[in-house]
């Protein structure tokens, strides 16, 4: 068997134009809160924008948007904020058969093999938000046909979940599949490339050999 697709920080230094966003990545760079990963997104809208690579987003992104928790940053309006995403990216709503498999894929029993996996361990479900946008993001790669499309996302996922019944981290899907191999549905979601924006990686200024000198001095 082919091996997973490689699903962490490092893997979000493709330049491949084809990328759906997570709505945690749109809603923090809109609000200014991505931090280092800021100028990978950027990078990844300006294309979008300017070199016409197409960008893909679910539509249930307006469902987050509540007027009473607008804070302008970015942008000024609540409404300049819905005409950028409109101008920007391709909007996937979901149908009937789609929905039918955000249905399959929360009700799957996600976890661990028993070698890593806790005592009192219980399986994990898809949160309904992430399977949505997951069923989405496979309609774009089966039924548009975008073989190589990435799936970009913030990861709040800590080790700390690792027991119990925590949150099913999207990244680590394939970390939870035990006994799930038959299920095609989650199958096709590990097989989703599912990447974390990039952080850059800032290196710290080195002093001139002359201020070395001097200190070495003193």
């Amino acid at each position: 068997m082919p091996p997973f697709p490689q699903a962490d920080a490092r893997s979000g230094q493709s330049d491949c134009g084809h990328h759906f966003l997570h709505t945690n990545v749109f809603l923090r760079h809109a609000s200014g809160a991505s931090g280092d990963a800021e100028e990978h997104i950027e990078s990844i809208l300006t294309r979008a924008a300017v070199a016409k690579r197409r960008v893909w987003i679910s539509s249930m992104l307006f469902a987050e948007l509540r007027p009473s928790m607008f804070v302008g940053g970015r942008f000024d309006t609540l409404h300049a904020l819905t005409r950028y995403i409109r101008s920007l990216a391709t909007l996937v709503t979901p149908d009937p058969n789609m929905m039918l498999r955000v249905a399959r894929l929360r009700d799957a029993k996600w976890q661990r093999p028993v070698g890593p996996r806790e005592a009192e361990e219980k399986p994990r479900t898809m949160s309904l938000s992430d399977a949505i946008q997951i069923a989405s993001a496979l309609w774009v790669k089966e039924a548009g046909g975008v073989a190589d499309l990435k799936f970009l996302m913030f990861d709040d996922w800590s080790s700390s979940e690792a027991k119990g019944g925590g949150r099913l981290s999207l990244l680590r899907l394939q970390d939870y599949m035990d006994g799930a191999r038959a299920n095609s549905d989650v199958m096709a979601a590990v097989r989703l490339t599912r990447i974390q924006p990039l952080r850059q990686v800032r290196s710290l200024p080195q002093a001139a050999p002359a201020e070395r000198e001097s200190s070495a001095v003193s």
